[in-house]
């Protein structure tokens, strides 16, 4: 699989890093327990999605969270997020990675896609309460500054920066 994602800048995936970590310390599932994730959202995603080599909209530069969302991940169990709200410039911004680089899954089109940051996979429901409150101890801003635009290639390993 690959994907186009919005990156955030240092101040803004430190905090992400944070609410891992306090997911980790909390004993529960979180995308920090590996050295090889990196706070996100997901543009696009598809088994043959090309690098782009620009886009005809700018990049947002901000992105405002909106609230906790679960998404299903097997019997009993979520993937824990916060979601991203679409302003005009995000809907713009993603309109144009989906010209510039078609062939994504039905949810990353415009239309179906939720965007999100992700905290954890698979969290048992009878420990979603425990989650919440772990990111209630590690608040996040209303605002997370956009650091760029990659391209990630799930098969070869490889992160390709865009913009």
């Amino acid at each position: 699989m690959r994907s186009i994602e919005l990156v955030l800048d240092q101040e803004s995936d430190a905090a992400v890093r944070t609410a891992w970590q306090a997911l980790v310390d909390a004993d529960l599932p979180s995308l920090g327990r590996s050295d090889t994730n990196s706070p996100h959202v997901t543009l696009a995603a598809g088994d043959d999605l090309p690098v782009p080599s620009g886009f005809d909209v700018p990049v947002p530069m901000s992105l405002r969270l909106g609230g906790v969302l679960l998404f299903p991940a097997g019997a009993d169990r979520s993937v824990l997020v916060r979601a991203v709200v679409v302003d005009p410039a995000l809907a713009d911004f993603h309109r144009a990675v989906h010209r510039t680089a078609p062939g994504g899954v039905d949810t990353s089109l415009p239309g179906a896609w939720s965007p999100h940051v992700s905290f954890a996979r698979r969290v048992r429901d009878q420990d979603l309460g425990a989650a919440v409150a772990a990111l209630r101890g590690a608040p996040l801003p209303e605002v997370l500054t956009v650091g760029g635009v990659r391209h990630w290639d799930g098969v070869s390993k490889t992160v390709t920066p865009v913009a």
